[in-house]
């Protein structure tokens, strides 16, 4: 799921981030194109709400565009927006101090090729995986959802939240482990 990009496509990142430092405010929607639906993924699975991760989507973007001039070019854009949508996601977490719902069941898009049955089975699993990860604490989530669902490496998950790629590890361990657990009680087997 992570960004991945080859030496001409960062060049061209390079580029379009100079055009917007040099006042091109259109070419900023390049880059929010480009990364849309990896910052909407991560928003939603750090909070379980499409209507907040939305939210959070856009007050990154926005934030990002704001403190583009901060970004430094050596680093990967992508991680630096990483960084913002995690402190975001942080941020709201922190204002609501509550478990935030998954979303209503008529944001459950009909799925193709499978039966209704499979469908609702599959819609269920991902609802009961997304209640989980709710009720793990951000700093586990955070990990989880870096690792397994956008799969970073350690090194650039290190990168973008700060913390050592050892003391990640152990986060990412024990955050499956914690996960598995809140799963088995849900009725959810492991195979």
């Amino acid at each position: 799921m992570g960004i991945e990009m080859n030496i001409d496509q960062q060049s061209g990142e390079a580029d379009t981030i100079q055009r917007c430092l040099n006042g091109d405010a259109d070419a900023y929607s390049i880059l929010v194109d480009r990364y849309k639906k990896m910052v909407y993924n991560v928003a939603y699975r750090m909070l379980g709400d499409g209507d907040a991760a939305k939210d959070i989507s856009q007050e990154s973007f926005i934030a990002a565009y704001g403190g583009l001039k901060t970004f430094k070019k050596e680093a990967k854009f992508s991680s630096w927006l990483y960084s913002i949508v995690l402190n975001k996601c942080r941020d709201y977490l922190r204002q609501v101090k509550e478990n935030i719902p998954i979303d209503d069941i008529s944001d459950i898009k009909p799925c193709s090729g499978i039966s209704p049955e499979q469908c609702a089975s599959d819609h269920q699993s991902k609802d009961m995986l997304q209640q989980a990860l709710d009720a793990l604490s951000a700093e586990y989530r955070e990990v989880l959802v870096l690792k397994h669902i956008e799969e970073l490496d350690y090194q650039e998950i290190s990168a973008i939240t700060g913390t050592s790629v050892a003391a990640l590890k152990v986060r990412a361990h024990r955050g499956r482990e914690m996960l598995k657990k809140i799963l088995e009680k849900s009725g959810v087997t492991h195979g």
